[in-house]
């Protein structure tokens, strides 16, 4: 190619660049002489922009858009586990919201739940709008809690539900995710686990006066079905999944004690929580002999004295017999084992045949729950000793067991469980004074989640996920983050086109004075 080729190809490029480049500045002077002259121009283009912008967010709003989680272990995201349980739901079910806006973490969750699966419908809702629902839920006024519902059944996940304390680390623990997700699963089951209540030798009972009633609510608000079992008049139900041996304080019959045993060579599984044997004065082992003939199935017996703490550490308030014992990770106490502990009062401790022994009766003991090494075991006192205090003639000193599962193998097909605690008052719902308030022992710590895994992992209906996000030592709140979306969204809409008004109006006056 000849150099004159090439040089008048390349000014034809040149001009061409300079035309394009012209454009934009054609444009900028076209506003700045035909629109920016006058005041009257400057607001006229000013009303376009900001119509504009209040159109684009009306539309953005339309979409609604899931928020931006910037958070670290994205609080207000679901998982890929959930997306995956969530998607395979095929029946209709509905969040209620009570208590909460539309801005609060929970609503969040339950509008994706919404997004991904068209079976899931969300509302927020009160108690004075659907009172229906209200007595349905047994839900009042300043309840904050979300009831979900299926065509079969319904379950309430409670806001003091949706977060938990790591005493270890000092962080809060958000589960909020895990909790309506497991809600979701555990309403749309084909069928629910059958749990019994022994009763007929003195047992804690469930009716509303009783010390279980709020433990029983609880085990059938994780959507079980839950009844009482006198085996004195009726046989085992073949459809128990759970029997629960709550504190008897009268030895069972014989022919209890053979329906119990012949339940247990089925494959049974079972609860037995035991507060130290009725009283020290009136214990005998012979007043025991069919109780402790079933338990000597599994090798092990309940102590009828009391386990103390000299650890200020593993104790409430000071007081020995309130105590905060050491857990083992196992599939019962995994979510919770360093969330706050349990408390146990009261409690006894559980003796565990030997390795040998044990083998010859195929059972596998695992203890998970143990009083510290400081711990004493107290059986030497009557009604009117300050029991609590540690004396020289004290049985023994050191880690007692008390909480252990044992596993019976019955044949190659066919295994028993059986979760013993040494301790039924910390599954109750009396009235003990803490702090400056009372509670129920059930209520302290983990002790509810405590005994609903146990009936979970006995019934195999542990949760089909578990998420756990931290929040950091402060609790995040979602609604502040809300607010300054919100400010944001209102200086880019309003502001921004204010300061551009201001500027033409000085833009405009400037070049009065200037003519």
């Amino acid at each position: 190619m000849k150099k004159g080729q090439s040089s008048n190809k390349f000014s034809k490029q040149l001009t061409k660049t300079k035309k394009k480049s012209k454009l934009p500045n054609r444009f900028i002077r076209l506003i700045k002489n035909k629109w920016l002259r006058s005041t009257s121009s400057t607001i006229v283009i000013v009303a376009i922009i900001l119509a504009i912008f209040i159109a684009l967010n009306l539309c953005i709003s339309n979409l609604n858009l899931n928020p931006i989680d910037f958070t670290k272990d994205k609080v207000y995201s679901l998982s890929d586990d959930s997306k995956n349980e969530i998607s395979k739901i095929e029946q209709n079910v509905t969040m209620y919201f009570f208590g909460y806006e539309e801005s609060s973490t929970p609503v969040i969750l339950g509008r994706q739940y919404e997004k991904l699966n068209d079976k899931i419908k969300v509302q927020i809702v009160s108690t004075s709008e659907r009172p229906d629902l209200a007595s349905e839920y047994n839900i009042s006024s300043t309840d904050q809690l979300v009831a979900v519902s299926s065509n079969q059944r319904y379950k309430v996940v409670d806001s003091s539900e949706m977060y938990t304390y790591d005493q270890s680390s000092g962080e809060q623990i958000d589960v909020t995710e895990q909790k309506l997700t497991n809600a979701i699963i555990d309403v749309t089951i084909s069928s629910k686990p059958q749990v019994y209540f022994l009763t007929g030798n003195g047992e804690y009972g469930i009716d509303s006066s009783s010390p279980m009633y709020t433990f029983a609510q609880y085990i059938q608000n994780d959507v079980n079905d839950v009844n009482t079992l006198d085996l004195l008049t009726s046989n085992m139900p073949e459809t128990c999944d759970v029997l629960i041996i709550a504190n008897p304080t009268s030895d069972f019959t014989d022919a209890e004690t053979e329906k119990i045993q012949n339940y247990i060579n089925n494959g049974g599984n079972i609860v037995w929580m035991q507060d130290p044997y009725v009283t020290i004065q009136s214990y005998s082992e012979d007043n025991f002999k069919n109780i402790n003939k079933i338990l000597g199935e599994f090798g092990i017996s309940f102590s009828y004295g009391v386990v103390c703490e000299e650890s200020s550490e593993n104790m409430i308030q000071g007081y020995p017999d309130e105590i905060i014992p050491n857990m083992t990770y196992n599939e019962i106490v995994k979510d919770i084992y360093t969330d706050g502990k349990v408390i146990m009062i009261d409690a006894g401790k559980i003796n565990t045949v030997d390795s040998d022994e044990l083998s010859a009766l195929n059972v596998t003991a695992t203890p998970f729950i143990t009083s510290s090494s400081s711990s004493y075991y107290k059986e030497k006192f009557s009604s009117t000793d300050n029991y609590i205090q540690k004396s020289d003639d004290d049985d023994d000193s050191g880690n007692f067991v008390l909480g252990e599962t044992l596993e019976k193998q019955i044949d190659d097909n066919t295994t028993s469980k059986l979760v013993a605690y040494s301790n039924a008052f910390f599954a109750t719902n009396y009235t003990i004074p803490i702090g400056n308030s009372y509670s129920y022992p059930i209520l302290l710590r983990n002790n509810k989640d405590l005994v609903l895994n146990t009936i979970a992992y006995l019934s195999n209906r542990e949760d089909s996920i578990s998420i756990r996000k931290s929040t950091g030592t402060e609790a995040i709140s979602f609604e502040t983050a809300s607010k300054l979306q919100d400010s944001i969204v209102r200086t880019v809409i309003f502001t921004i086109p204010v300061i551009i008004i201001i500027v033409g109006v000085v833009i405009s006056i400037v070049r009065k004075h200037r003519k």
